[in-house]
């Protein structure tokens, strides 16, 4: 052992070579399993050290685990920042293509473990800006980004901002990546992109169904060349979007598209005034939760205390007569208010189609835009936000 190397305290070895251990066995890991493909994605995530990018008191079997750690937390002991799974991290690395010299918006710094890796792809030819809300993590990403010198000195600019607004004064970018989560994408991520660049963003699309796209610019439209499901914190910020979960009360929340307060209480007093059991549940695969939350913005989910889901339903705020909600809950269909929600509800499951988000393809337009026919093959669903409206296609196999 050369003198001054650090020994871990539990393997027994120098950590940083148990380190470059476990680092490629992870590697190793998503390779085999399908979930890392690009040679360019590999080398770069083997050649940064991922556990400096962790709180400092991260096992490094932690750091080397395929899974989120967590960064910083808030008031109520809620995360706020990740480092990320290092499966979804390859898989938008590889969904984004960065190339040799490009020049890559980052919105969301965090660690800036991502931020490293974006520099080893593009190197020094090419540039990373990176937009950070938190002051706090700002300045220790780059503290660990000074230290590290990723990509052969790849020109690194880090800013503390709004996200939603980019950097207008280092665009147009030929890739960019958001590692926080959007409802609606901001035009400003548009207008800064290149035409024919790549963007790469977490998009909440319905309860339940939050996708990974990566998005081509052609002119004013955004087209997606590859679609995944995943599972982000969402953007903070003067921007951010109205919180998907929602309290109910007795350790329950509810999960909707564009829910308003009243409809919230509405929900509240539903479930507080008791339901009625209505039968059998029909049956409802993942994929066809997907085509039916696509299908119908009524769609909600009920989770527990811990976050997992306990029930699943339809709300209508406007049944002819009164509010109703209709959920399956534990195989039974509880039924309040209305009766007719829970005929909707085994209508709309009946008609789900078991959609593969894989399979999706997503175009966003811009409000004045005039949306073409939808293929004539398939199904097509629109989904409508303050910036863009969305065409979702799904083409069975």
């Amino acid at each position: 052992m050369e003198s001054g190397e650090e020994l871990d305290p539990e393997g027994g070895q120098p950590r940083d070579r148990q380190a470059a251990r476990l680092r490629r066995r992870l590697l190793e890991g998503l390779r085999s399993t399908g979930q890392l493909r690009s040679p360019d994605v590999e080398r770069a995530m083997d050649a940064v050290p991922r556990e400096l990018f962790t709180p400092p008191d991260t096992d490094l079997r932690d750091a080397y685990a395929d899974r989120v750690v967590v960064l910083a937390m808030d008031s109520t002991g809620s995360p706020i920042s990740t480092v990320s799974q290092p499966a979804i991290v390859a898989l938008m690395l590889e969904q984004l293509d960065v190339r040799a010299g490009h020049r890559i918006l980052e919105i969301g710094t965090g660690s800036g473990y991502n931020t490293a890796l974006l520099a080893e792809l593009t190197g020094p030819r090419g540039s990373v800006t990176s937009i950070e809300v938190d002051d706090g993590l700002l300045a220790s990403a780059a503290a660990r980004l000074t230290d590290l010198a990723p990509g052969e000195g790849t020109p690194l600019d880090l800013r503390r901002g709004d996200g939603w607004l980019g950097v207008p004064d280092a665009a147009p970018y030929d890739r960019l990546e958001s590692t926080v989560g959007v409802d609606d994408l901001p035009p400003a991520w548009r207008t800064q992109l290149a035409d024919g660049g790549v963007l790469v963003a977490p998009l909440w699309l319905r309860p339940g169904l939050e996708l990974s796209l990566a998005m081509r610019r052609e002119g004013a439209l955004l087209h997606s060349t590859s679609v995944a499901q995943c599972g982000f914190l969402q953007l903070r910020g003067p921007h951010a979007a109205d919180p998907h979960s929602r309290p109910l009360g007795q350790g329950l929340a509810v999960i909707g598209e564009g829910l308003s307060t009243r409809q919230i209480e509405m929900v509240r007093t539903l479930t507080d005034t008791g339901g009625a059991d209505l039968g059998a549940a029909p049956r409802l695969s993942e994929r066809a939760w997907w085509g039916l939350s696509l299908s119908d913005p009524r769609t909600l989910l009920i989770t527990g205390r811990h976050g997992g889901h306990v029930a699943w339903g339809i709300f209508d705020a406007d049944g002819p007569d009164g509010p109703g909600l209709a959920v399956v809950y534990d195989g039974r269909v509880i039924g309040y208010g209305d009766a007719n929600a829970a005929d909707v509800l085994r209508q709309r499951v009946a008609d789900a189609p078991p959609v593969d988000p894989s399979r999706l393809t997503v175009t966003a337009y811009p409000p004045d835009a005039v949306i073409p026919a939808p293929p004539p093959h398939g199904f097509t669903w629109r989904i409508t936000r303050e910036h863009h409206r969305y065409r979702v296609h799904w083409q069975p196999e």
